[in-house]
């Protein structure tokens, strides 16, 4: 059983439509007590949806996981900080935010961990020594 987990859309996408992996991330979704995620991973994956023109059986369960899910928002007076914490990583807008939540969670939820497939958030992750789902 993992505790708490930080979900980022690379990891959410493969519960609702088949991908190389979504038995893993299913896996991983199934023994969290705690999920959490930024609320753009919402727009994220419904724009993934719509593109695949996903069935209603996955929109349906995207529906429970999104219930399922601990919102944390990204207020305007942050985006300056973003900004700043992305400047020596160099990700993707979206990816940098998702980190940036995530470390910001690390530091008022403890044993949180980072669940993500995507490799530069991986790397950027283990430079700030945050704890990850091994992948």
């Amino acid at each position: 059983m993992v505790s708490r987990v930080f979900f980022d859309t690379s990891t959410v996408v493969p519960l609702l439509i088949a991908e190389p992996y979504s038995e893993e991330a299913l896996s991983v979704w199934k023994r969290t007590e705690e999920r959490f995620a930024w609320r753009w991973l919402k727009v994220e994956t419904e724009a993934a949806l719509a593109r695949r023109r996903a069935p209603m059986e996955a929109w349906e369960n995207w529906g429970r996981a999104e219930r399922a899910l601990f919102w944390i928002e990204l207020p305007d007076h942050q985006l300056e900080a973003l900004c700043a914490f992305n400047r020596s990583l160099r990700l993707r807008a979206a990816d940098a935010a998702h980190l940036f939540v995530m470390e910001r969670l690390a530091r008022a939820v403890p044993n949180v961990k980072l669940f993500t497939y995507d490799q530069e958030m991986r790397e950027s992750a283990h430079a700030l020594s945050l704890s990850q789902i091994n992948v």
